[in-house]
């Protein structure tokens, strides 16, 4: 059963975004702050003299030329997660391949991430005998850099590794893929499943969520911030796609659920969001000015799984995506002039440099399609070189 408070919300919130417009217009950021802001921006991301047409800049030949052949064979050596690198490099690189194929149609981008599958498969801490802080010997891929205590497992970076492998088998197919298919699958949900005792029903009706559990110390016993919810929901909303596994697909719900119910609606129309997600749901508008914002490299992650579960026609409706539009349009890309604000609300004091990786909004076009040039004039005036997953995005939404 749905959550009742989000229904009362919507009917709430139409009513009081044109009341409160007029009351927070006096706390907008000034022209001042903005360019102060585009100094620092210029700054970390020079401009391009000389910027390409989307179509000559994200092609599959400059894909393959950057990412594939001899280059995906030598990343694929010596794999390890030890600092993260699977998590926050690899499983983008999949990602990145899953998304060529959604470009092209080109098998061989799926043949090339089985490949790839079966490489980072083999570099879980099961596989290499490496123990965790605990003594444990787990089926996932621990990380020495992130906890006080030494090596963990990490619920964000099962659900990155993860959800590519699922995604992979949903689109080539068990007959492209032999037996390796229920192989993959296998040891995929057996990452996952690793995590089932850090999930808590609640605390809303209808919602659930994860929580710390032998990793970082502040994270113990804790709600994991919405970025975390959200990968971990896109592994299981896949895993559920491809294995049938129905538990897996009532806790991407329920996960859905409690990142909606924790979504601010400002003003301006937009969803803006902290980075630690609140405890209680979200019942009252607020100036977007007084949120202190989630920088949109993990913002982009929080706002994963409501777009997959919008696509579906679950939890997240078509009114939710033109307010996630809103937040890049009036938040972070609101100056619409390819220069992107380090957090979600576009406030001219956050860090250029956490404007990383913002063609996972891309995902956001087929409901709104004015994200696309504003996601686009970034790459072509500020980023000449894109990295796998970005190229294949910008091909996928942004070649026309």
């Amino acid at each position: 059963m749905l959550h009742c408070i989000p229904i009362v919300f919507k009917y709430f919130t139409g009513f009081m975004a044109v009341f409160l417009a007029s009351s927070f217009a006096s706390a907008q950021w000034s022209q001042e702050e903005d360019a102060a802001y585009a100094k620092r921006f210029h700054e970390r991301f020079p401009q391009v003299s000389q910027p390409l047409a989307m179509k000559d800049y994200a092609t599959p030949a400059r894909y393959d030329e950057l990412f594939m052949g001899e280059k995906l064979e030598s990343a694929l050596q010596e794999l390890s997660n030890d600092t993260g690198s699977i998590a926050w490099g690899w499983s983008y690189r999949m990602m990145s391949l899953n998304e060529m194929f959604h470009a092209t149609g080109d098998e061989r981008y799926l043949q090339a991430n089985v490949k790839a599958i079966q490489k980072i498969l083999a570099a879980r801490d099961d596989a290499k005998g490496i123990k965790l802080w605990t003594g444990k010997i787990a089926p996932a891929w621990g990380s020495d850099k992130y906890a006080e205590r030494g090596r963990a497992i990490f619920a964000v970076h099962t659900g990155m590794i993860t959800y590519p492998m699922f995604d992979c088998l949903l689109l080539a197919g068990k007959e492209k893929i032999g037996n390796e298919f229920d192989v993959i699958l296998n040891m995929a949900q057996e990452s996952l499943a690793f995590h089932d005792p850090q999930w808590r029903d609640g605390p809303g009706e209808g919602e659930g969520h994860y929580v710390g559990l032998d990793q970082e110390n502040v994270m113990e016993g804790k709600p994991l911030p919405g970025n975390r919810l959200s990968a971990m929901g896109r592994a299981l909303l896949f895993s559920w796609k491809v294995s049938g596994n129905r538990q897996y697909y009532e806790r991407a719900l329920a996960l859905g659920r409690y990142i909606k119910n924790r979504l601010t609606l400002a003003a301006d129309g937009a969803y803006y969001w902290p980075y630690w997600l609140p405890l209680e749901p979200v019942t009252q508008p607020e100036a977007k000015e007084s949120i202190n914002g989630e920088d949109i490299s993990h913002g982009s992650l929080t706002m994963s799984l409501p777009i997959l579960l919008a696509s579906d026609k679950q939890v997240f409706s078509h009114e939710d995506m033109l307010r996630l539009g809103d937040t890049v349009t009036k938040g972070f890309a609101r100056l619409d002039n390819g220069i992107l604000f380090g957090d979600v609300t576009g406030n001219p004091k956050s860090n250029p440099a956490l404007a990383q990786l913002p063609a996972r909004w891309l995902l956001l076009t087929p409901f709104v399609q004015d994200v696309s040039p504003r996601i686009s004039t970034f790459y072509l005036h500020y980023q000449p070189t894109p990295g796998p997953l970005d190229l294949a995005l910008l091909l996928r939404y942004a070649v026309k």
